[in-house]
């Protein structure tokens, strides 16, 4: 069996909300390449779904979910996945702690300012739908010798986020140390020696990676095979990882950039509950430059009354 783990993120640019990271981890037959999943997996998955399809649409989540549109396919998708792994997925706050760790109660409690009602999951999808297509999922994999072995999050809420980049000058560098200490977590779970592949969307235009590697998995030896524009590749012990463009081609990537952009939507949701509840007429917000001005500019007056300083809400960078 082989080791297969995929990461992206969600929120890498907005000026308000988390940013979130996931990696999802995988065991492959004897003979299986990470290309090989959307074939072996196609009773279940695809990414490119026709009218009528009731198969679980994987794939960038910026083509499973656009902004204006419901969330229902999205959470559809994700909620299966977590419910085969028998994930708690029944609010935001159980979800984000099973997938984010312990830390992430306090940090959300902080931000989205625990005093409204939580967010009850599925928001938009129907809890029967979510569960049929679980099973669909389970069958599949039992069918093929595919095992899902987790998904875990890191959820970097605002505070947590300037204080960062106060400390390394780069939100570049926060992304991409806490997606390798997500994959060293995940290479621990899975046990040692680990063979197989690791595959990361690249982080922006960064092209060099040895450093974070070496890094995370503790100064071993990092063996630079490629570094390029649209790829760069490395070699620790019998691990190969892969920094490329279009990661989401490969369907462990998709999955991750599918969970990252959900569980930052519904924190979004509470985020903009709590502050609706404060001021029954504003509008909503994602969090993005341009409607993240006229968001803070709108609710700026009765942050300064609750001694809500902007350093909680806005990120420096």
């Amino acid at each position: 069996m082989s080791l297969l783990i995929g990461t992206d993120e969600a929120g890498y640019g907005p000026n308000l909300g988390p940013l979130v990271i996931t990696a999802t981890s995988w065991e492959l037959p004897d003979g299986m390449i990470p290309s090989d999943m959307w074939a072996t997996l196609k009773q279940a998955i695809t990414d490119v779904p026709s009218r009528g399809d009731d198969r679980l649409h994987v794939a960038d989540s910026k083509k499973v979910y656009t902004a204006g549109k419901p969330i229902t396919s999205l959470e559809r998708s994700v909620h299966a996945f977590l419910r085969h792994l028998q994930y708690p997925t029944e609010d935001v706050g159980r979800l984000g702690t099973t997938l984010g760790g312990p830390r992430f109660a306090s940090d959300y409690r902080a931000v989205c300012q625990d005093t409204v009602t939580e967010l009850q999951l599925p928001a938009s999808a129907d809890k029967s739908h979510c569960e049929s297509a679980a099973q669909r999922v389970q069958a599949a994999l039992t069918r093929t010798g595919v095992r899902l072995l987790g998904i875990g999050s890191r959820i970097i809420f605002t505070p947590e986020f300037n204080r960062g980049v106060e400390a390394t000058g780069s939100k570049g560098r926060i992304l991409s140390s806490a997606t390798l200490q997500l994959v060293r977590e995940a290479v621990c779970r899975a046990g040692v020696p680990a063979a197989g592949w690791v595959v990361c969307d690249k982080h922006g235009g960064r092209n060099r990676y040895d450093d974070v590697i070496s890094e995370a998995f503790e100064d071993e030896f990092v063996f630079r095979l490629e570094e390029s524009g649209p790829r760069s590749r490395y070699r620790v012990g019998e691990l190969e990882f892969c920094f490329r463009t279009q990661a989401e081609e490969v369907m462990p990537v998709a999955l991750a950039s599918m969970v990252s952009k959900y569980l930052r939507e519904v924190i979004m949701m509470q985020f903009n509950r709590f502050w609706q509840q404060q001021l029954p007429d504003l509008k909503a917000t994602k969090g993005y430059p341009v409607d993240a001005r006229r968001f803070w500019n709108d609710i700026q007056g009765r942050a300064d009354e609750l001694g809500i300083a902007r350093s909680e809400i806005w990120r420096c960078r």
